[in-house]
């Protein structure tokens, strides 16, 4: 049972730790050979003051000689040995941290990645329920044709990472933030020599055919979170996408596992609000209760249509500062017993830019009960038409 399965079982014993004023150069010969690729980062004090990986090295875009470790770092909360992968999984996503401290006692021991959470759950007897539990149904798709500029702007509006690509019906790859990061982190490498010395055309309008990862690995929507996850370990990859009837039907990924196995054990209401927020955004205790009472009301409206659900709360920064302000994305993932619903929306504070995704998660609600409401109609009209030519 996940419920059952601590900590101690799984996360994987040693790490790598450097000062937080070293800089981030120090770090690359160690995340190249460590597993998982994280550094714990301590502060003068010898306290863990954070942790520093690859990803987040790769994403900045600054100087790894002359940028000190602390500038990079990510504030990470710890686990004890006996705490359950569940609260594991819930502390990454709350925190946007998927590598964390592990401690026995006082001693730190070693680190928990969400590889090890989603290896230990999908072979406990959760690993048995199907991929369409956890899948994002009908994914937005985009074509080989179209550029990293428009890709990256539909990533950023809808607050997603990976999108199939898909030509006349056809599944011809996929691509993901990585891949693009991948291209855009050598690319500046290379700008000045190689392959890309002289070479004015800008990234931007690389057409995604360049980008995208191929062949696709594939799951059925019936298959089991077992065999989902062997597939993306045996290829080491980060997310499937799954076709019926030879059609993209929906995309799983590992953050897709995350959410449920957060979940599990846990004695909550029937519908549930979690935060995920990434740093720097301020937000109080306060502005969530806010929003937790916002949520209230919302579920008043819509629990009994909808029965049981969870509601993931993404947010990020979005776009650049304007007069001392910043933009927040809010992204909704709506887990619900009739199925997922999504909501996205910007706004200059975290209350405003959730109001206004919820308000479009609830439109996106409402217009799924007319077209039931409108299926249903029909269906009659033509039960009727045939009963009276009998």
């Amino acid at each position: 049972m996940v419920e059952d399965t601590k900590v101690k079982d799984v996360y994987s014993k040693g790490f790598e730790a450097l000062n937080e004023n070293e800089p981030v150069s120090k770090t690359l010969p160690i995340l190249e050979k460590s597993e998982p690729p994280v550094v714990i980062v301590k502060n003068d004090d010898g306290e863990i003051s954070g942790v520093l990986t690859r990803r987040r090295i790769r994403r900045s875009k600054l100087n790894p000689t002359s940028t000190k470790i602390k500038k990079l770092k990510q504030p990470a909360p710890y686990l004890r040995i006996h705490d359950s992968v569940s609260e594991s999984a819930r502390l990454m996503l709350e925190n946007q941290v998927l590598q964390l401290p592990v401690y026995a006692g006082e001693k730190l021991v070693g680190v928990i990645s969400y590889e090890d959470v989603i290896d230990a759950a999908a072979g406990s007897a959760w690993g048995e329920k199907e991929v369409k539990t956890v899948m994002t149904s009908d994914p937005f798709t985009v074509s080989p044709e179209e550029t990293i500029s428009q890709v990256l702007s539909l990533f950023r509006m809808q607050g997603f990472s990976h999108a199939p690509v898909v030509e006349r019906g056809d599944l011809q790859g996929i691509v993901s933030i990585q891949d693009i990061m991948d291209i855009v982190y050598h690319a500046e490498d290379r700008s000045t020599r190689g392959d890309r010395a002289g070479n004015k055309e800008p990234l931007s309008n690389m057409e995604i055919r360049t980008v995208m990862s191929a062949p696709v690995y594939a799951a059925r929507p019936d298959e089991t979170l077992q065999e989902a996850a062997q597939k993306m370990r045996d290829h080491d990859i980060s997310s499937l996408v799954v076709i019926e009837d030879e059609r993209v039907s929906g995309i799983v990924t590992k953050k897709d596992f995350l959410e449920p196995i957060s979940q599990v054990g846990q004695k909550r209401p029937p519908m549930q609000i979690q935060f995920s927020v990434k740093p720097g955004i301020r937000m109080t205790e306060e502005e969530k209760a806010v929003m937790r009472k916002e949520f209230d009301s919302f579920v008043r409206r819509y629990q009994e249509a909808l029965g049981l659900g969870n509601l993931f709360v993404y947010m990020k920064k979005y776009g650049a500062v304007s007069k001392g302000d910043q933009l927040i994305h809010c992204r909704l993932q709506f887990r619900t017993s009739r199925g997922p619903y999504y909501g996205t929306a910007e706004g200059w504070s975290p209350e405003e830019s959730f109001r206004l995704a919820l308000n479009r998660l609830e439109r996106q609600i409402i217009q799924s009960k007319e077209t039931e409401l409108s299926e249903e109609h029909s269906r009659r009209q033509i039960e009727e038409y045939l009963e009276s030519e009998l």
